[in-house]
């Protein structure tokens, strides 16, 4: 790695993590990176903190207890180092959106608001049962990913940090959710929301006061979760409550809440009792509330509050990046969706063209099936008969491809990327053609991964062509089944 005190892109941390892209932290001593684990050939993201060394400590102390984390919310954490000129813990790459760019858009509606708090509240509880604070909960540190998961980012759990604390910002994430806005009481950086409307006692004003569709017991809770002179419930505890209320739709009993109106001239200390650990709440069914799951896809309700997390169109996901250093995963690509008319196996003439069924299985949307290779005998490189085959995809338009992922049944292939302007025609020429004219989009990948994500870096392309060249061992010779080919772009 350089010298310097500055990471730079094309690094190599571990001998093990390059640095790809940097997407958060510009300046500080907390950076956010996108890299590749180049043993894995899988993307990552790399958190560097600058200095190491007794400064990073709490920090690499965190990551230790997320990688031991049971909860199916928390980000998978790979690795911690401690370089001492720099720390950084590697953790899974989120394909998706941050929470702060849906909300940017339009509040959730109360039911999706208290599943996903409660997916949070999970995260915190592992955290916290592993001896941590997490110190950074907010909308920019939670992500959508685009197979539908809550995901919590590592946490920093610095001095100062506390359980209390944690689930204060629990209760301010859910404020946020219902109202598209962030309680400035509960200090976080770089929320990217608007700061809520206070009222005439400072404090923030009750949720249903700033969306009308929220209902009075739920907006009363919320309210109690941010005052400092309510005793919290656990994180636990907070994920069971908030589970219990979504079946219900987020309603409950005006006085199940207990204490004053926020609208009157009283003030609040003392005057209320904490609901989520002791009342009972009658189930109330709420009009409008369409489903307590949480659901990627769908509508608005009458109100604007969206019954969805949005993940498609025109909203969070093709919106400029944010500044924080707490969100890497932003501007997911689109998926292509692929049919067979737009694949065809590509045979330089050395073959005899006998390999070219059942294409159509490497885009049905089923692992079970797949196209294959015939086997080959002596030597991996298809018998050295032919410089390789390939997979031809036509995107139908010059689209900015961001990525290729390809699933296969044996590790150990050598595949890449090529990239055309035109198709030269299903046949022996046509295909040596493409060996002979195309370019490579993305370097081969040597001894593959079954699932492998080949990275095109936003090229501008009509057609590509994932190309083998060196085939997995299987029992009797070499082969290769290919099960899915998934093209994504920008």
């Amino acid at each position: 790695m350089s010298s310097v005190e500055v990471p730079s892109v094309g690094d190599l941390l571990a001998e093990r993590y390059r640095l790809e892209e940097h997407v958060g932290g510009a300046g500080g001593h907390r950076q956010l990176w996108r890299g590749t684990d180049i043993l894995l050939h899988r993307n990552v993201a790399v958190v560097l903190r600058s200095p190491g060394g007794e400064d990073a400590a709490e920090t690499l102390t965190a990551a230790v207890a997320a990688s031991r984390a049971q909860a199916d919310s928390m980000v998978d954490v790979y690795d911690a180092v401690d370089e001492d000129r720099f720390a950084y813990v590697v953790r899974e790459w989120v394909s998706g959106s941050s929470l702060r760019h849906v909300l940017a858009r339009r509040p959730l509606a109360p039911t999706h608001a208290l599943e996903l708090v409660a997916s949070v509240a999970d995260a915190t509880t592992a955290l916290h049962e592993g001896g941590v604070t997490h110190g950074d909960l907010h909308p920019g540190s939670v992500l959508l990913s685009e197979d539908d998961r809550v995901m919590v980012t590592e946490p920093r759990n610095e001095p100062g940090h506390t359980r209390v604390g944690d689930v204060r910002a629990l209760g301010a994430t859910l404020y946020a959710c219902l109202t598209g806005t962030w309680p400035a009481i509960v200090p976080a950086e770089d929320v990217g929301l608007p700061d809520a409307p206070l009222d005439d006692w400072g404090r923030p004003l009750e949720a249903a006061a700033v969306v009308p569709n929220v209902p009075a017991s739920l907006s009363r809770l919320t309210s109690d979760l941010l005052d400092a002179a309510e005793a919290p419930p656990s994180a636990a505890e907070l994920a069971v409550e908030l589970r219990r209320l979504a079946g219900s739709g987020g309603a409950g009993p005006l006085d199940a809440i207990g204490g004053p109106d926020r609208g009157a001239e009283a003030p609040p200390a003392g005057m209320k009792r904490l609901a989520i650990i002791a009342a009972t709440v009658a189930v109330v069914v709420f009009t409008g509330v369409v489903t307590s799951a949480l659901v990627w896809g769908g509508g608005e309700d009458d109100s604007g509050a969206d019954t969805s997390l949005g993940l498609t169109g025109d909203g969070a996901a093709n919106e400029d990046k944010s500044p924080s250093d707490s969100e890497s995963e932003v501007a997911a690509p689109a998926e292509v969706e692929l049919t067979l008319d737009d694949v065809r196996v590509v045979d330089p003439p050395e073959g005899d063209r006998n390999e070219l069924e059942g294409i159509e299985a490497v885009v049905d949307g089923n692992a079970s099936t797949g196209w294959s290779t015939n086997t080959y005998y002596n030597r991996s490189n298809f018998g050295n008969l032919k410089p390789g085959m390939g997979i031809l995809i036509d995107l139908g338009d010059e689209e900015e491809v961001a990525s290729v992922r390809v699933q296969m049944t044996s590790a150990g292939a050598t595949v890449g990327l090529l990239s055309g302007d035109e198709d030269p025609g299903d046949s022996s020429d046509g295909d040596q053609a493409i060996v002979d004219s195309f370019s490579t989009l993305a370097e081969p990948v040597e001894d593959a991964d079954t699932n492998l994500e080949l990275q095109a870096g936003g090229e501008s392309t009509r057609y590509v062509v994932v190309w083998i060249t060196d085939l997995p061992p299987v029992s009797d010779g070499y082969k290769i089944t290919i099960s899915d080919i998934k093209v994504f772009v920008r």
